[in-house]
């Protein structure tokens, strides 16, 4: 689970998907559209989510989505454990959870999320995402505003001239017996300056897109296993 010591393990993969961040950074501009929208039909990349009005006019968003054969409860406990500290993000561990290997089991303690919890992003728990939104088995929203100038949170309806907002939605969707759709959506805004938009557009999209693909199909694989045992 995630509250352990570094694997030694997560370094060969952890290489390869730096690779392919590299990889995706660099071609971004033609590799845009796919990335954005991976796993998605048009209605799914056009419809409304519930965290969509944390960042109402966002400067990027991707929406990606995947299939998952198991329950919307099944999958939903794995998401509710997500965060570094906790179940880490089911990604490139060595990338983003400090080397320790995210959870393969459902930790009780970790699965009564509430608006306001602070989902620890960095594995020092210096940084986190604040729970917006939670509707249990259905929705996961964490957003929140910083003042890039502070370091310190904003009010998302009184921006500071120096500002990032940003939002992640997991959205689950009953598709058939035994089977969820789950789509997520990340969006970004900030002060428009050449800098912000060549970091946040240029390299966090792209890095924030490699990651989440890997994420969701560790939830996939993850959440199907269970089902079947």
């Amino acid at each position: 689970m995630s509250q352990g010591i570094f694997d030694p393990r997560t370094i060969p993969v952890g290489i390869v998907g730096a690779f392919k961040i590299a990889g995706t950074i660099l071609f971004a501009p033609f590799l845009r559209r796919r990335y954005a929208r991976w796993g998605t039909n048009e209605s799914e990349v056009k419809r409304g989510l519930p965290g969509d009005a944390c960042v109402p006019e966002p400067k990027s968003e991707i929406t990606n989505a995947i299939t998952v054969y198991a329950r919307m409860e099944e999958v939903w406990a794995w998401i509710a454990q997500i965060g570094c500290q906790r179940a880490g993000w089911y990604a490139y561990d060595w990338l983003d959870n400090g080397g320790v290997p995210s959870a393969e089991r459902i930790v009780p303690a970790w699965q009564n999320l509430k608006v306001g919890d602070l989902i620890p992003a960095t594995p020092n728990g210096k940084f986190g995402f604040p729970v917006a939104l939670v509707e249990p088995n259905k929705t996961l929203t964490l957003a929140g505003v910083i003042n890039t100038q502070t370091g310190a949170s904003a009010d998302p309806h009184d921006l500071p001239p120096q500002f990032f907002a940003g939002d992640q939605t997991f959205y689950l969707e009953y598709i058939g017996a035994g089977t969820t759709r789950l789509i997520f959506r990340m969006r970004m805004d900030w002060n428009g300056s050449l800098a912000n938009n060549l970091i946040y557009r240029g390299i966090v999209e792209p890095v924030s897109a490699v990651m989440t693909r890997e994420m969701l199909s560790n939830i996939k694989r993850r959440a199907e296993a269970a089902s079947k045992g």
